[in-house]
Parts: C-alpha cells; structure tokens; sequence
C-alpha cells in the first residue's frame, strides 16, 4: 500500500492494523531462509481479506531464532530488542490513529516474547490495544490435525521444515523449494517437553539438518490446505477485535 492508500482507508473508517512477526533462519536444506516471513505474509494477507476492516501492514522479517544459530544464515534478535521492535511498530502504527493492532507470529520462538510483552504493557500500546495471537500449541495442533487428515501423524507433517511447512512454500513459492535436497529429521511428537528441549538446547539438540518432520510427501495442494486451515484459526481469533 501506499501511503494515500493507508489515509484513504482511515478516512472510510478503519482502525486496526494487522502485521506478522517472521522470521529469518534455517529451514533444512530444503526450504528457503524467509520461509516463516513468507508464511507470515500469506496468512496476514488472507486473513485480512477475511476482516474488510483490517488494514495490513508489512511483515517484520526477523524474530527469536537463537534456537537456530547453529544453521549458517539464520539472523536472531534477542527477545529484548524482539519486543522492542514490535513495540515500536505498534507505537507508530497508533500514532496514525489506528486503535487496534494485531500481531500474527509466524515463527515458533515468537510466542512466548509476544505474550510477555502483552503481558507488559497490559494490552495498551501508545493509546492503541494490542492484540498478539500467542497459543504455540494451538497453531502447531492446528496444522498437525490438517496433516492425520491427510494420512500423515504429526511425525511426518512436523513442526519445522517437514511436509506441513514444505507444503506450504510450495503453494507459495515452489520455485525456492529444493526437493531433490529434502530428507526427514525429527521423527518424535511436538509436546511441550521437546518444545522446551528446542528453545534451551537449539535445533540440532533434535535434529541435525534442521527439520522437524519428513517434508518428502510435501505437495502444494496440500499447502493450499494447510493455509486455508491457519487462516480460519487466526481469523476467528482476531475477529473479535476487528471494529
């Protein structure tokens, strides 16, 4: 959008913003380093096709990835500057006069920072409410239930470069998925115990090419799904806060 743009749908009325919280880091040997800003993009685009109120704004493309700072390529912030940036975004975005702004993490390790920063400034932000989606499980259970109902256990879809995050960038941008390069790596559940062992002990703690799951039946059909299935999630999360 332009900047008139943004005036012109303020001026008709609108008063949230939405923006995702990416990532850039490794994605197997597989997958591009910006597939979590990628899916950061789609999922905000789509979802603010489903919310006429939302207006969308850029996705930040870094985010938490120490876990992944083993992989070469993978650019972190700490969680301090993390929050720091979101904040700021959504400062500037209340000082145009928006009064709501929603946050979509797209990346795993942006949980957590997002609700604690909720948390921090009790869901107000320079006179604007912010509103954060920051149920990890939930997105992750999300696209595990998509996946058994395609014939693939969570093992497979994974949680991390397998077939659910593969099929998505398929969908998306094929021509930066190398298939001829996929393997499996992580094969066990994505329960809170390993999510921890990820966050305190880094990827390779699991897996040593950096892939949770086994992207090899990856397909962008399947893709389309998975998108479609996260899209629902998140817009009726957000819906509520849309005015």
């Amino acid at each position: 959008m332009t900047w008139r743009q943004v005036e012109e749908r303020m001026a008709a009325g609108a008063r949230t913003a939405l923006f995702a919280a990416g990532s850039t880091e490794q994605h197997g040997p597989h997958l591009p380093l910006l597939t979590d800003t990628m899916l950061g993009d789609a999922l905000a685009a789509r979802v603010a096709e489903r919310l006429p109120g939302v207006v969308l704004a850029p996705t930040v493309p870094f985010g938490v990835s120490t876990h992944h700072m083993a992989f070469p390529g993978t650019v972190t912030l700490d969680e301090a500057t993390f929050k720091a940036v979101i904040l700021r975004c959504c400062e500037s975005l209340a000082a145009h006069g928006f009064e709501t702004v929603l946050v979509l993490p797209s990346h795993g390790g942006n949980f957590a920072p997002l609700a604690a920063l909720h948390a921090e400034t009790r869901g107000r932000v320079g006179g604007a409410r912010l509103v954060p989606y920051t149920d990890l499980q939930e997105f992750v259970g999300a696209l595990a239930e998509a996946g058994r109902e395609r014939g693939f256990p969570p093992e497979v879809s994974g949680s991390h470069a397998g077939e659910a995050e593969t099929s998505i960038v398929l969908a998306l941008r094929p021509d930066l998925v190398d298939m001829d390069r996929a393997e499996a790596g992580f094969g066990g559940r994505f329960d809170e115990p390993t999510a921890r062992r990820l966050f305190e002990h880094g990827t390779r703690a699991l897996s040593e090419i950096g892939v949770l799951g086994d992207p090899r039946p990856a397909t962008a059909r399947a893709g389309e799904e998975y998108l479609d299935r996260l899209t629902g999630l998140l817009t009726r999360f957000f819906q509520p806060y849309v005015s």
